[in-house]
Formats: C-alpha cells, structure tokens, sequence
C-alpha cells in the first residue's frame, strides 16, 4: 500500500470529524415527546450495502456521526464507513415517533479478503430516521459515492435499511 493511498485513506475517513458545524450542540428541544430526540448512542445492524453493525452518536437536532463495519455487496469484501449526518428536517408522526431526514458527507474504506485491493471513497448518505418511543429506530439510506482511490466503479450507489437499540 503507497503513501498517497494511506493518505487518502485517513483524510476520507477523518473527513465527517471535521465537517461537523455543530458537533456538540445541546440536544434537541424543541418539541415535547418524552426526550426521544435526546439520546446520545444508538447500536444497531444494517442490510444492504454494506450489510454492517452501525454505530450512531447523536450530537443534538437530529445530527450525528455514524460508524459501521460490515461485508460490501454480499462478498468477502469488508467495509468500514464513517459519516456525519446533518438533520435537514425533523417531523412527528403521531405522539409515538420522531422521524429526521438527513443529509451528510463521510468516507468508505473497503479491503477485498485475500487480496491486497483498498478502495477509498467519498460518500454523501441521505435518509430518514424513525425513532419510536421504545428504545429503537429504524433508517432507510441510500449513498451515492465516488471511489477516490481502488480498482473499483468510479461512481455507484450504496443503501441501508437498518435498526438500533438506543442507549
């Protein structure tokens, strides 16, 4: 593995930490419900691609950064992203669930098993959160990326349909 592709590699995936404008805002409180939207950590899994455990630390008003490690595509390709997430808009559906959509900026890093194949790229996740007043929610995403370094697509489309456990 060269400098450049090492390089690349730490700059995409640093890239969310940085691009953060309001990372540790106070939580959300605008609205009443319970303290739905107060939550700090959520764990959960995705199906998709990738298909990964996924890791959501809120920072307030629906934003957050979200980690995951997983298999890309359903192959021996192991994925690990880390994004930021800007809540866009937030609703209420009911009295029982907050739901957020999102935009964010974040970098994918995947290692082919066996092979010395690293891709690098830059992702833009955009989706929708639903949060219940059981300790759960469910997100929907879909992530457009540019591959910046790797054999792989230039251009491609990933997508998750997940759940967490909130803490």
């Amino acid at each position: 593995m060269s400098i450049r592709t090492t390089l690349a590699a730490l700059i995409v995936v640093a890239l969310p930490l940085v691009a953060a404008p309001s990372a540790f805002a106070d939580p959300y409180e605008g609205h009443s419900g319970g303290g739905l939207h107060n939550a700090t950590v959520s764990l959960g899994l995705a199906l998709g691609d990738p298909s990964a455990f996924d890791l959501k630390l809120w920072t307030g008003q629906g934003s957050g950064f979200d980690f995951g490690v997983g298999f890309r595509r359903f192959t021996k390709r192991v994925g690990i992203y880390a994004e930021y997430e800007l809540g866009l808009a937030d609703f209420w559906i009911g009295h029982s669930v907050w739901s957020v959509f999102y935009l964010g900026l974040g970098g994918a890093i995947s290692l082919h098993d066996g092979k010395d194949e690293l891709s690098v790229a830059l992702i833009i996740p955009i989706g929708i959160n639903f949060r219940f007043k059981v300790p759960f929610e469910i997100f929907l995403e879909a992530r457009p990326g540019v591959d910046l370094v790797g054999n792989g697509d230039r251009f491609g489309i990933g997508g998750q349909l997940g759940i967490r456990l909130i803490f």
